[in-house]
C-alpha cells in the first residue's frame, strides 16, 4: 500500500443544489454582459461589418467564460467530503474534529428549495449542499466529541 489513509466515510453533495443556482447565475450574468456589449456597440459609430465582428468576438469570449465556469462548477459539485479518523477533508482543505466549533445546520433560500442544508464548522470550513435526509449533525457531533477526547 502507498501509505494513504482510507476515509472512514465519504459524503457527497446534492448535485442539483450545487449546480442549478450556479448555472442560473451564469446565464443572468452572461445576458447582462451581452446586453452591455450591445449597448456600447450601438453607441459607437461603426460600420456593419465591424459591429458584426465585435459581436461575434464578444459572443465567443462569453461562451468560453461560461463554459469554463460550468466545467469548474461541475468538477467542484462532484468533489466529496472525506471523513478520516481525526479530520474532514474537502478539495485539499482539512479541519480537525477538535477544531470544529459548530455542528448546527442552517439553510438559505436555495437550501429550502432543494431540501438541503449547510454547516459552517468554523475556521473557514463548511459542509454545503447536503441533503436533509442525511441528518449529518449527530454524526458530526459524535466525531467532535471523539476528537476532543483524543487530546
Amino acid at each position: 500500500m502507498d501509505g494513504q489513509e482510507v476515509p472512514s466515510y465519504v459524503l457527497h453533495k446534492s448535485k442539483p443544489r450545487s449546480l442549478i443556482p450556479k448555472l442560473l447565475g451564469f446565464l443572468v450574468l452572461g445576458a447582462l454582459f451581452y446586453a452591455g456589449i450591445l449597448l456600447n456597440i450601438s453607441l459607437l459609430e461603426l460600420r456593419n461589418e465591424e459591429e458584426s465582428i465585435i459581436i461575434l468576438i464578444s459572443m465567443l469570449i462569453l461562451f468560453l467564460v461560461i463554459s469554463v465556469g460550468v466545467f469548474l462548477a461541475i468538477r467542484r459539485a462532484n468533489l466529496p467530503y472525506l471523513f478520516y479518523r481525526d479530520k474532514i477533508m474537502f478539495n485539499g482543505n482539512a479541519i480537525l474534529y477538535a477544531g470544529i466549533t459548530n455542528t448546527q445546520p442552517n439553510q438559505n433560500l436555495w437550501d429550502k428549495m432543494f431540501k438541503t442544508e449547510s454547516i459552517n464548522m468554523g475556521n473557514d470550513f463548511s459542509i454545503k449542499h447536503i441533503p436533509q435526509t442525511m441528518q449529518i449533525q449527530n454524526y458530526l457531533q459524535q466525531l467532535v466529541n471523539y476528537g476532543r477526547g483524543m487530546r
